[in-house]
C-alpha cells in the first residue's frame, strides 16, 4: 500500500494544490490534522477534497487549531474523518485521534489525557478494528518521549496517552504531526512514527507498506 502523510497544513491551499499536481497516485491519503489555521469546517472539507484528486480514500482527523465542529463531522464523498473511529481499505484498517494534550496556548481541540485515552480505549476495543492484522494510527499529536514530541526548548510534549495506545495495540505505522520542528521518523517497539513535517512548510512523506515493511520517504514540494 503506498499511503501520502501530510499534516500541519494550516489552511496553505496553495501548496494543497501543488502537491496534488506533482504526486503519483497513491492508495490512501492520511492527513494528521491542523488542516486549517482556525478556519471554518466548509474550508477543511474542502481542504480535504483537493487530496481526491490523487486517491479516491482520504482520511483526515482534525488539528488543535481546527473548528471542534469538525470532530463531529464525518466526511464528504469517501473522505472520512476517522477521529475516534476507523476505517478500512483492503486489509488494513486505519484509526484515529485529533487534536491535541493540553498546551499553554488554549487552542480549540485540546483533551486531558485521561480523555485521549477515553476515545483511544474505545477504538482499541472494537472488534472491527482487532482482526486486522495491519493497523495505522493517524493522530494529531505525537506520543510522548520519542523524537517526534521534541520542541525547539527540548522538551517531550507529545501524549502519554497516545504513546500507551501504541504500545497496547502495536499499529504497524503512526502518522502524527502538530511539532512542526520535529519532521522526522522513530520508532516504538516495532511501530514505525511519522510526522511528515507541517505542509505550511511544503513538507510531506510518501510511505511504502509492504508485507512486514514500512519504507518512509520524506519529500518537500
Amino acid at each position: 500500500m503506498d499511503i501520502l502523510a501530510v499534516a500541519d497544513i494550516h489552511s496553505r491551499i496553495g501548496y494543497v494544490r501543488r502537491l496534488v499536481e506533482k504526486i503519483e497516485k497513491v492508495d490512501v491519503v492520511a492527513i494528521a490534522g491542523d488542516i486549517t489555521n482556525f478556519g471554518s469546517v466548509d474550508f477543511a472539507l474542502h481542504i480535504v477534497s483537493l487530496f481526491r484528486k490523487v486517491c479516491k480514500n482520504v482520511v483526515f482527523v482534525p488539528g488543535n487549531c481546527d473548528d471542534p465542529k469538525l470532530t463531529k463531522i464525518d466526511g464528504k464523498n469517501n473522505s472520512i474523518n476517522i477521529h475516534g473511529k476507523y476505517f478500512t481499505v483492503n486489509d488494513i484498517v486505519f484509526l484515529g485521534v485529533g487534536g491535541s494534550n493540553i498546551t499553554p496556548f488554549h487552542t480549540p481541540i485540546e483533551y486531558s489525557e485521561n480523555e485521549l485515552w477515553n476515545i483511544l480505549s474505545k477504538l482499541l476495543n472494537l472488534s472491527g478494528v482487532k482482526k486486522y492484522r495491519v493497523k495505522i494510527l493517524v493522530s494529531h499529536t505525537p506520543p510522548y518521549n520519542t523524537k517526534l514530541d521534541l520542541t525547539f526548548l527540548k522538551t517531550h510534549v507529545g501524549s502519554i496517552s497516545i504513546r500507551r495506545a501504541i504500545e497496547t495495540l502495536k499499529p504497524k505505522l503512526c502518522i502524527c504531526g502538530h511539532i512542526h520542528e520535529a519532521r522526522g521518523v522513530d520508532t516504538i517497539g516495532e511501530t514505525v512514527i511519522i510526522n511528515p513535517g507541517p505542509l505550511m512548510s511544503k513538507h510531506y512523506a510518501l510511505v511504502k507498506i509492504s508485507g512486514n515493511k514500512v519504507d518512509v520517504e520524506l519529500r518537500t514540494l
